[in-house]
Protein backbone atom coordinates (compact mmCIF):
# COMPACT_ATOMS: atom_id res chain seq x y z
CA UNK A 1 0.00 0.00 0.00
CA UNK A 2 2.76 2.09 0.47
CA UNK A 3 4.16 1.59 -2.55
CA UNK A 4 1.37 2.34 -4.23
CA UNK A 5 0.95 5.66 -2.56
CA UNK A 6 4.99 6.66 -2.79
CA UNK A 7 4.41 5.63 -6.66
CA UNK A 8 1.23 8.83 -7.30
CA UNK A 9 3.36 10.91 -4.65
CA UNK A 10 6.53 11.12 -6.76
CA UNK A 11 4.86 12.25 -10.60
CA UNK A 12 3.25 15.31 -8.21
CA UNK A 13 4.60 18.41 -8.35
CA UNK A 14 6.86 19.93 -5.96
CA UNK A 15 4.11 22.80 -4.78
CA UNK A 16 1.35 19.41 -4.68
CA UNK A 17 3.70 17.68 -2.51
CA UNK A 18 3.84 20.69 -0.24
CA UNK A 19 0.33 20.67 0.14
CA UNK A 20 -0.27 17.29 0.70
CA UNK A 21 2.18 17.69 3.66
CA UNK A 22 0.34 20.39 5.09
CA UNK A 23 -2.41 18.57 4.75
CA UNK A 24 -1.58 15.29 6.18
CA UNK A 25 0.19 17.34 9.32
CA UNK A 26 -3.29 19.07 9.72
CA UNK A 27 -4.92 15.63 9.92
CA UNK A 28 -2.63 14.62 12.53
CA UNK A 29 -2.39 17.64 15.16
CA UNK A 30 -6.48 16.74 14.54
CA UNK A 31 -6.21 13.31 15.53
CA UNK A 32 -3.39 14.00 18.74
CA UNK A 33 -5.96 16.66 19.59
CA UNK A 34 -8.82 13.87 19.80
CA UNK A 35 -6.35 11.67 21.83
CA UNK A 36 -5.40 14.23 24.18
CA UNK A 37 -9.57 14.87 25.03
CA UNK A 38 -10.28 11.15 24.91
CA UNK A 39 -7.60 10.65 27.69
CA UNK A 40 -9.03 13.92 29.98
CA UNK A 41 -12.79 11.98 29.77
CA UNK A 42 -11.48 9.37 32.62
CA UNK A 43 -11.30 10.89 35.63
CA UNK A 44 -12.01 7.92 38.03
CA UNK A 45 -14.57 8.69 41.47
CA UNK A 46 -12.80 5.85 43.12
CA UNK A 47 -8.81 5.88 44.59
CA UNK A 48 -6.34 3.98 43.14
CA UNK A 49 -6.51 1.93 45.84
CA UNK A 50 -10.12 1.41 45.57
CA UNK A 51 -9.82 0.44 41.60
CA UNK A 52 -7.00 -2.01 42.38
CA UNK A 53 -9.25 -3.70 44.70
CA UNK A 54 -12.42 -4.09 43.56
CA UNK A 55 -9.76 -5.85 40.01
CA UNK A 56 -7.97 -8.35 42.21
CA UNK A 57 -11.42 -9.14 43.89
CA UNK A 58 -13.18 -9.47 41.00
CA UNK A 59 -10.44 -12.19 39.18
CA UNK A 60 -11.66 -15.71 39.07
CA UNK A 61 -8.77 -17.82 38.56
CA UNK A 62 -7.62 -20.12 41.09
CA UNK A 63 -11.03 -19.66 43.01
CA UNK A 64 -13.17 -22.03 40.79
CA UNK A 65 -10.40 -24.90 40.28
CA UNK A 66 -10.50 -27.63 43.12
CA UNK A 67 -7.12 -29.07 43.43
CA UNK A 68 -7.43 -32.99 45.21
CA UNK A 69 -4.57 -34.09 47.42
CA UNK A 70 -3.08 -36.97 45.56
Amino acid sequence: MIESYSAILNRLSIPNKIELMERLLKSLKNESEKIALSTDEFIPEKSAEQLISELRDSRTFGKTRIIEPF
